[in-house]
């Protein structure tokens, strides 16, 4: 039981996609979710249905049921996405806990506005409070329990597939001392980076820190410059690539990538930092990497 339990813990663990950051996805996703509840609620009666007791049609008692929900999920993600540090950290288990809470705040959502649904003079009792509790979750259980690892499993299968044919063929040019002048908010601080030893280029709080290999050890250098205005520098060189909006990569100086449900992790000579590769950038990613090759 205890090796059944860790292995648990360890899936639970895994790389998930951070779906919560952009509008237009979560809007997407909840509004396709809204619509098939309120079809297979209106359709099929899933739980018992006593119309002497509704306020006003049924139609309208399924559109709210279905609107509810999506208002609340909307919410909850809108505020958690402004709370989130840094999405490469979201697992499965958190993406499980949060629709876990969401389902809670849609069952007592439900249990609030039994007053407005239906003519029943205990509405406000324990039992009724539990039980839109519980038809809340026996609804979300399909999405917790199956869709979720499906959906994880489909993700893992097309990115370690695709990082496994990915091929990383040392560049001649990659050794070309290539010196760029790049200029920060102060001009003493400006300095000279070398393209041919930059490996990659990290967001640290509201500073850039660049990762070179020099003397045949990696170092490190902290700059007071956003990492837009230094992608903004690099411009005329194609092979300086935002793998993530917290990264930019020297294409020609990496070794190796895995994938995971996330899109891909790339690696260097010399450091153990994996640098992600998210799902959106990852056409462009491997495009690059062809024409470099």
């Amino acid at each position: 039981m205890p090796f059944k339990n860790l292995k648990i813990k360890e899936y639970l663990k895994r790389p998930y996609p951070y779906y919560h950051a952009s509008w237009d996805k979560l809007l997407l996703i909840l509004g396709a979710i809204a619509i098939l509840s309120f079809s297979f609620s209106y359709f099929f009666e899933p739980f018992e249905v006593n119309r002497s007791e509704h306020k006003f049609n049924y139609i309208w008692i399924c559109l709210i049921h279905a609107l509810l929900p999506f208002v609340i999920a909307l919410v909850y993600f809108r505020t958690l996405d402004s709370l989130q540090a840094d999405e490469r950290k979201w697992t499965l288990g958190k993406e499980a806990l949060h629709l876990a809470i969401v389902l809670l705040l849609i069952g007592i959502g439900s249990f609030l506005i039994r007053d407005v649904i239906y003519d029943k003079p205990d509405n406000w009792s324990i039992r009724y409070f539990l039980e839109e509790i519980r038809n809340t979750f026996l609804v979300g259980l399909l999405l917790l329990t199956i869709l979720l690892p499906l959906n994880l499993e489909r993700l893992l299968l097309k990115y370690e597939s695709a990082a496994s044919q990915l091929s990383f063929k040392e560049s001649a040019k990659a050794h070309d001392k290539q010196l760029v002048h790049i200029i920060t908010p102060i001009a003493t601080e400006s300095f000279d980076l070398d393209l041919s030893s930059f490996l990659f280029a990290k967001v640290e709080g509201n500073y850039t820190e660049i990762y070179s290999q020099e003397n045949n050890e990696v170092k490190q250098n902290l700059l007071r410059l956003s990492l837009k205005e230094l992608k903004k520098q690099l411009t005329d060189f194609p092979f300086v690539f935002e793998t993530h909006r917290s990264y930019l990569v020297n294409i020609h100086q990496i070794k190796n990538a895995v994938g995971n449900a996330q899109g891909y992790l790339i690696s260097f000579e010399k450091t153990d930092i994996k640098v992600p590769v998210s799902r959106s950038k990852i056409t462009k990613f491997n495009a690059l990497l062809a024409s470099k090759n």
